[in-house]
């Protein structure tokens, strides 16, 4: 993993087999993911949407704080799809897209458990979690450390940002996803213990709201 640091911004750099990953800092989620057989104009283009993408972090916890007068602390948001669909709706060029409901269930350790979960929000770019796991279990522990000292009186989630390629007509896209769940999931996800190989049986349902941002628009 290297550090990357422009004029203005600072993200990770995670080389595969196949291609490298783009990630911001710390729990401000953004990922893209650019494969090694890519043109160089279609690499150039998805590194310019990620770094354009990076202040968009901060764009979204004002929004939060001027329409619901949260702030949100270590990637934590503690609203509601239709508080958060404010709030993203405020911000000109972001729209809700669509709403998936998701379930997960069965048996494993904290760092496998995590891996599904992002296994299922980064499907739709085309690395392997694998080699940024390590930085995925280090920032899911800062959120569970921020769960644990906030009150959850009903849901809470995190804000994920993609930069993806839409197929054949490689169209960079950009879109963010509210990924949450209810105040009961809270309660098993704070007893997890990060880092521990022990086994964990889980089953916990979550939502995730897709918004497309586009700047131009």
């Amino acid at each position: 993993m290297t550090a990357v640091a422009t004029r203005q911004v600072t993200y990770m750099v995670t080389t595969t087999d196949s291609g490298q990953w783009l990630h911001a800092p710390g729990t401000d989620f953004l990922f893209a993911y650019i494969e090694d057989s890519w043109s160089q104009t279609l690499k150039d283009s998805v590194s310019q949407a990620f770094v354009s993408a990076l202040q968009m972090s901060n764009v979204i916890k004002k929004a939060v704080l001027d329409t619901s007068g949260q702030e949100v602390e270590n990637g934590l948001y503690l609203l509601d799809q239709t508080a958060m669909t404010t709030a993203m709706n405020s911000i000109q060029g972001m729209g809700e897209t669509s709403v998936a409901q998701n379930e997960e269930s069965g048996e494993g350790t904290a760092a496998s458990i995590n891996a599904q979960f992002f296994g299922v929000i980064l499907a739709g770019l085309s690395g392997d979690v694998a080699p940024i796991l390590g930085y995925l279990n280090d920032e899911m522990a800062k959120i569970q450390v921020q769960t644990k000292k906030s009150k959850v009186t009903s849901e809470f989630g995190t804000i994920i940002g993609l930069i993806s390629v839409m197929p054949v007509l490689n169209v960079v896209v950009t879109t963010f996803q509210y990924a949450y769940s209810s105040s009961e999931t809270a309660d098993w996800f704070t007893h997890v213990t990060c880092g521990s190989v022990e086994h964990y049986s889980y089953d916990y349902k979550f939502t995730v709201v897709n918004y497309n941002y586009d700047p131009t628009s």
